[in-house]
């Protein structure tokens, strides 16, 4: 059975010390678990979708409104490679209007749409967008986690929105305790994050962590 966001933020206290919310108030607990789901779902890709776009004249293509990540691109049965302005105009100072008879590449062109390119006569068309979707957000104490995430790992995501909280403070103490939430936390979903495992070996190293 999925959990409240009460229980979550009794949970998130109780491993913060923090049991009367002395230190931290109910909407930053909110907020706090609301980023932990993200980073669930940013690091496992457990809501991924794929949504049908229509591709106009121009290679544009609108992204559902509820994407957090792009994850790839598929165009008459061919996933494209992404690439990106910085690329594209490297490549070509007219790549935005350039014509070929095969599409290549896809750019995240605004918040909004990607962009297929080169331009091919066969267009408007339509393309598969594969994306990450936003799990749905907690807002009262009742509400339930995202059952895409799922039951078995909902306490885990405790150690996330203790992290966030942590980096609140901004002191060099706290920073370390958030890093090493956030280590538990990528650990019981099986994610593999070398950058902070060599940031907390490093500090162990130094004596600046407790182990």
């Amino acid at each position: 059975m999925a959990s409240t966001l009460a229980a979550l933020r009794y949970w998130t206290q109780y491993i913060l010390g923090d049991p009367q919310m002395t230190t931290y108030s109910t909407q930053m607990y909110t907020d706090a678990l609301n980023f932990a789901l993200k980073e669930y779902a940013h690091k496992t890709g457990v809501t991924y979708m794929e949504s049908s776009a229509a591709v106009d004249a121009t290679g544009l293509a609108t992204i559902p409104t509820t994407y957090m990540k792009m994850n790839r691109v598929v165009y008459g049965g061919v996933e494209m490679v992404e690439s990106n302005f910085k690329f594209e105009s490297l490549r070509s100072a007219t790549w935005q209007t350039d014509a070929a008879t095969a599409q290549k590449r896809w750019i995240l062109y605004s918040g909004a749409k990607v962009k297929l390119t080169p331009i091919v006569a066969t267009w408007p068309g339509t393309c598969t967008i594969g994306y990450t979707d936003t799990p749905t957000a907690l807002v009262a104490d009742g509400d339930t986690v995202d059952t895409r995430i799922p039951a078995a790992h909902n306490e885990y995501l405790k150690y996330a929105a203790a992290f966030w909280l942590k980096n609140l403070d901004g002191d060099a103490q706290s920073l370390q305790e958030a890093n090493e939430f956030m280590a538990e936390f990528n650990g019981l979903i099986g994610y593999s994050d070398p950058v902070l495992m060599a940031k907390l070996n490093q500090m162990r190293k130094e004596g600046k962590l407790e182990v």
